[in-house]
């Protein structure tokens, strides 16, 4: 550090002291000196090696002039005070002898006057004045362009794929079967098959049962079931050990012999059978679509939803039986999709400010015929986008520098002033925006948004909402998802549209984006039902219109929407430009329409130079 800037620091600090009131310079230095003394005593603060010292930038050892002040700091203060008085900046901030200029109120008054004067005509800026050998004078500039420019807007014309929801009923049919029932007693006596006492032999049923037709139910109490056939059992009927069994059928039993001893016939009857009578089987559950057949053979409808109609009572009486279910019938719904025509263009070609441009067909694949799906493409100016009209003025002779290329300020009302500041630029973007992987300049990145073919949904409404501005752009999209809603098109964020989506919106009314054109993304049957448009978006509005206007030079159209792939120029091609026939009209707002009168700056130092001047005048206030 140098001696007299330490002692400028010290000065500064000099004149910060604090008000009566508050802490007292006493009180100050002793809170200085134990604050110093705390931080010597701490060892992590102070290097332990020369090498650690040694990297701390301007570090020139510890033996300095102001060393001496460490262990005496009363005396940097004594010090400081004496050297107060021959420093220039203290002497200029107190003014002790009363040379420093001061300015009355009418003085001031008349500065505003004339600044004000100098708003309303800038010419007056440079009456008296010359300023690079030349007079001063201002000459005014054309006009900037009338309009921010136009956008293309888009509607279609065709065959359209009709969606209709259509509904059928389903129910549930029960059908309770029923059967004839014959019922028979059968017995053995002594475990002797062929022999069943009073009741027919069980063994005479083996074949039917084997068969399906009959069935052994259970046993029952042989002793005890003699009634029907018209016996009374013996008192020691049940120490006899006799067996017998129900078995039912669903005909007659043919197989049945005769008992030795008893016939087994059913006083009642007449029969061998104890009786005949009808029995309900499990219910037999049938859904019946027959509503829905039409809509079922249609291969143009699929089934979407089935729902539940009648789901109470649950148990409902079928036939005498009590059946339960959980839902006795259904609505079923189908989507069908019919072949109709749709033109949604009526809107735009009333729009007398729009203009028809060219009509592009959606159809993925040609099959020879005539377009199924056709999008209008029309020419419309962007709304609000009126360019400001106030006057712009070349002042004196000057020379307007970017990037270190310097043009001379040409006092002529003509463009070509513009012209070559946007050029310089370009070739400074071009610096910022060379890719030394793929060796290219002004790449894009390719950006898309869809809307369905004659539906409510555009997520591709870039400027029909007007332009923005860069600063509220990026400030957006730096914002995030929120802050990119916000900004986005305002219909958008109603619908279903992503967030991608939104922010290609804001980089197009930016106009950084160049749109490429649309493709069929979705279709039915050959018709088109979604939409995808293409955009090449680029780091600035310049840059677009670089590649716009060089790729008509080079003979590089652009390719397909659906293979565009944004591609930057190469380093021959970027050569190859020819800057001077491009028209960049529409970003000379970008670039200072005009020299613009002195700023902040400059003001600030042709303030300083009147001061010096003033010194010179009446002498510096040391006298010398």
């Amino acid at each position: 550090m140098r001696w007299s800037s330490f002692l400028g620091a010290v000065i500064a600090i000099m004149l910060a002291m604090p008000a009566a009131g508050q802490t007292t310079r006493e009180e100050a230095r002793e809170e200085g000196k134990a604050l110093a003394e705390e931080a010597r005593r701490n060892s992590a603060l102070v290097p332990s090696e020369e090498s650690q010292a040694e990297v701390v930038p301007g570090y020139a050892g510890t033996t300095v002039p102001q060393s001496s002040y460490f262990d005496d700091p009363d005396r940097l203060v004594s010090d400081a005070s004496a050297a107060a008085w021959s420093n220039e900046s203290y002497r200029t901030v107190t003014d002790p002898d009363g040379v420093r200029p001061t300015f009355s109120n009418s003085e001031i008054l008349a500065t505003t006057a004339r600044a004000t004067a100098i708003e309303g005509d800038p010419s007056t800026y440079l009456e008296g004045e010359a300023y690079g050998g030349s007079a001063g004078s201002c000459t005014p500039l054309p006009p900037g362009t009338a309009t921010a420019g136009y956008y293309e807007a888009s509607c279609n014309v065709g065959a359209t794929v009709e969606e209709e929801r259509r509904t059928c009923t389903v129910t549930l049919d029960v059908r309770i079967e029923r059967s004839d029932v014959y019922t028979y007693y059968t017995g053995r006596m002594n475990g002797l098959p062929g022999d069943g006492g009073v009741y027919p032999a069980r063994a005479a049923f083996d074949d039917e049962i084997a068969a399906g037709i009959c069935r052994e139910t259970g046993s029952i109490d042989y002793c005890g079931n003699f009634g029907p056939f018209g016996y009374t059992p013996s008192p020691d009927c049940r120490s006899l050990g006799h067996t017998a069994y129900e078995v039912k059928c669903s005909a007659p039993a043919t197989g049945i012999s005769h008992g030795i001893y008893h016939s087994g016939i059913v006083l009642a009857t007449g029969e061998y059978w104890l009786s005949h009578e009808e029995e309900a089987g499990a219910p037999i559950f049938t859904r019946n679509d027959s509503d829905c057949a039409s809509l079922a053979a249609d291969s143009q409808c699929t089934v979407q939803t089935e729902i539940c109609l009648e789901n109470d009572p649950v148990t409902r009486d079928i036939d005498g039986v009590s059946v339960s279910q959980g839902c006795w019938a259904w609505s079923r719904a189908y989507m069908c999709n019919s072949i109709g025509h749709d033109d949604d263009c009526s809107e735009l070609a009333g729009n007398a400010s729009c203009s028809h441009v060219r009509d592009e067909c959606l159809d993925e694949e040609s099959d020879g015929g005539p377009c199924k799906v056709t999008e209008r493409i029309y020419r419309c100016p962007v709304p609000g986008g009126d360019a400001s009209t106030d006057q712009q003025y070349i002042c004196g002779d000057d020379v307007y520098c970017i990037n270190g290329d310097c043009e001379p300020i040409v006092r002529e009302a003509s463009t070509e002033f513009k012209d070559a500041l946007v050029a310089l630029h370009a070739l400074g973007q071009a610096g910022e925006e060379f890719n030394p992987d793929t060796l290219t300049v002004f790449s894009g990145e390719r950006d898309t948004c869809h809307k369905p073919v004659f539906g409510l949904i555009n997520c591709c409404a870039g400027k029909v909402s007007g332009l923005l501005t860069v600063g509220a752009g990026l400030g957006a999209l730096a914002g995030g998802p929120t802050a990119i809603a916000a900004l986005a098109t305002p219909f958008l964020t109603l619908f279903v549209c992503s967030t991608q989506e939104k922010m290609l919106d804001i980089k197009d009314r930016m106009g950084f984006c160049h749109k490429v054109g649309s493709y069929c993304s979705s279709s039915f049957l050959g018709i088109c039902k979604t939409r995808r448009t293409t955009y090449c978006c680029f780091e600035s509005k310049l840059s677009r219109i670089l590649q716009e206007q060089g790729r008509t030079q080079l003979g590089r159209p652009w390719g397909t929407p659906k293979n565009e792939q944004c591609r930057g120029f190469s380093i021959d091609e970027f050569a190859r430009l020819d800057l001077s026939r491009m028209d960049f009209t529409e970003v000379y707002a970008e670039f200072i329409d005009a020299a613009r009168l002195p700023d902040e700056v400059e003001t600030i130092a042709d303030i300083q130079q009147k001061i010096s001047d003033y010194y010179e005048l009446h002498g510096a206030p040391d006298g010398s």
